[in-house]
């Protein structure tokens, strides 16, 4: 197109030449402005036709035909495409998800840590085999293989970074795999508590220039000073949207200081909870009901007023009395935590039972075989997690309610007194 630009400056430049010199003679010949007026009008008919690809156009639009639609079909079908593009990347993200939780779990505390390599994205990565690749704007990558970028402030051969580093290679696979079932995805991460971050495809870490740093600074001379754990997609994952059902055990037991801590407790549990969260709580004795009756058998989005909601039914608890069923208690937030998810009326994330308690005589293994277990030797598909606090000064034997939380999902019991 440059060419064609130049050339009808020559000629409309030829042609100006001509007509000064004619007009310099005081002689015009209608003939010769006719032919120059023919010329750069064809000329110029030839320049637009190219640039324009008029032909190209006239070829698309040959067999164009105008066609009676019917809306709804036709939003019917973008709103499927949608839906079917979407679930293939929630497909690909809870394959990494599963992938990860089972690597970590597999992974044992005093493995040899001694010959742990990897690939650092922070230095030089030259050696490593890539290529340009368009779908990651064109920088240089290997789409068979992931690096880890290790913040600046975190030493890369702690303990920490090396077992994150090794159990985390299972992710590999199930990168290359994501990218091959749909090469639309851009990147792939995971990030853990150490700061190390896996990335792929696998390239070399680029130094974004900081506003903070001078202009006249050389890049290769600035600090690096990403850290995935501070990033937004790390926390809104890190605090994920979650159902949740809050036990209060109202027996005999929980008097005087142990009922004053348990109401602290839940008060701070209820305060961590967002808009994206859905929550009841539950007394329990013989019985578990709600503390507040108006939220029978749901869960309710834990808005402000729902939270002061749920605090004044805390305060509105009865004197403790009788004995602790515990199998009463979980099978009904099992029920409601259920519903939940059928219904798709929580948060549909994260699913968990809080226990607020100050002991428990036996750890209550058959419900949780029914309710959340369910034959499922596989704890990834075990919908529900269980945290247990206890509460109280003289609580010796913590053994059961340990249990509990350690078979579902949890590896610790809180304790305050």
């Amino acid at each position: 197109m440059k060419a064609d630009i130049v050339l009808l400056v020559l000629i409309l430049g030829l042609c100006a030449e001509q007509c000064v010199g004619a007009l310099s003679n005081h002689i015009i010949d209608q003939k010769q402005v006719h032919s120059w007026a023919q010329r750069i009008g064809m000329e110029l008919w030839g320049f637009a036709t190219h640039v324009t690809q008029l032909e190209k156009l006239k070829e698309n639009f040959t067999e164009a035909r105008v066609e009676t639609v019917d809306p709804e079909q036709l939003l019917g079908t973008i709103a499927k495409s949608i839906e079917d593009m979407m679930l293939n990347k929630i497909s690909a993200l809870k394959r990494i998800a599963d992938t990860a939780e089972k690597a970590a779990l597999s992974f044992t505390d005093d493995a040899n840590l001694t010959n742990v390599k990897y690939w650092n994205a922070n230095k030089d990565i030259a050696a490593m085999e890539s290529y340009k690749d368009p779908n990651f704007y064109h920088l240089q990558v290997n789409t068979n293989r992931s690096v880890i970028h290790v913040p600046v402030n975190v030493y890369n051969e702690t303990e920490d970074v090396l077992r994150v580093a090794e159990w985390s290679k299972a992710l590999d696979p199930i990168f290359v795999r994501n990218y091959q079932d749909d090469p639309s995805l851009s990147w792939q991460y995971f990030g853990s508590t150490t700061g190390a971050l896996r990335v792929f495809p696998a390239n070399q870490w680029s130094h974004f220039q900081s506003k903070f740093e001078p202009p006249d600074v050389e890049p290769d001379s600035l600090i690096d000073l990403y850290d995935c754990r501070v990033r937004e997609w790390y926390i809104n994952a890190a605090a994920s949207p979650k159902d949740m059902i809050i036990l209060l055990d109202n027996s005999g037991s929980m008097m005087g200081q142990r009922r004053e801590i348990a109401r602290h407790v839940i008060n701070d549990l209820l305060d961590t909870l967002g808009n994206n969260d859905y929550v009841n709580v539950l007394k329990f004795t013989q019985n578990a009901t709600e503390v507040e009756p108006c939220f029978a058998d749901i869960l309710v989005q834990a808005n402000l007023a729902n939270i002061r909601t749920l605090k004044i039914g805390v305060e509105k608890v009865g004197d403790a009395n009788n004995i602790a069923n515990f199998s009463v208690a979980f099978k009904r937030a099992f029920q409601i935590l259920e519903l939940a998810r059928i219904n798709k009326t929580g948060a549909d994330c994260n699913q968990a039972i809080m226990v607020v308690t100050d002991g428990a005589s036996e750890n209550y293994k058959e419900v949780f075989e029914e309710w959340n277990w369910r034959g499922q030797n596989d704890s990834t598909q075990w919908p529900v997690r269980v945290f247990t606090y206890l509460v109280g000064k003289e609580v010796a034997d913590y053994r059961d309610v340990k249990w509990m939380a350690c078979a579902n999902k949890e590896q610790k019991v809180t304790t305050f007194t």
